[in-house]
């Protein structure tokens, strides 16, 4: 009795902690790209974009920058994405991301800061910085590894929908 008690309590442990904390995956682009951005101002230029600062255990470079690139095609925003030797960049440095370890609901900040730069005119247009946040519940996913991502995915989702709204309003030919 004393054994079956010892591995009911050991089994519970293991559980809660698989619950509770777990290694987290990487952001992915699809669940981080935008759709609802209706550009104010079409531009007729090309646009390349480079990401800084991210990390593969929180959100990677690459992946927030194919999210940037879909979200940018979809909107309109540009007349296309370049690879590079673009009209414009759109350069993005992930400044922060900070999350709990632990938890039953885990709410994600972070902050973005871009640049649209005008490779003609050798000049920056537009300079911000923004924050954003997402909080995923128990009732996204029981497994704490899978809250973590959904709301990392949904803090950069709703980074990059301020950004292009913020850049929709420029002038840019």
């Amino acid at each position: 009795m004393k054994s079956l008690f010892l591995f009911a309590a050991v089994a519970s442990l293991a559980l809660a902690a698989s619950l509770l904390g777990g290694c987290a995956s990487g952001a992915r682009p699809e669940a981080m790209s935008t759709t609802l951005v209706v550009p104010v101002q079409k531009s007729t230029g090309d646009v390349s974009v480079t990401v800084s600062g991210g990390s593969a255990s929180e959100i990677s470079n690459d992946a927030f920058a194919q999210a940037l690139r879909d979200s940018i095609e979809r909107s309109g925003t540009f007349a296309k994405v370049s690879p590079s030797d673009a009209r414009y960049q759109l350069k993005a440095h992930i400044g922060r991301v900070d999350h709990p370890s632990a938890g039953v609901s885990f709410t994600v900040k972070m902050d973005v800061s871009y640049t649209v730069f005008d490779t003609q005119a050798s000049k920056a247009l537009w300079n911000q910085t923004i924050p954003s946040a997402h909080t995923a519940h128990f009732s996204d996913s029981v497994l704490a590894a899978a809250r973590l991502r959904r709301a990392k995915e949904g803090a950069a989702k709703a980074n990059i929908e301020q950004a292009l709204t913020q850049i929709a309003t420029l002038n840019l030919p």
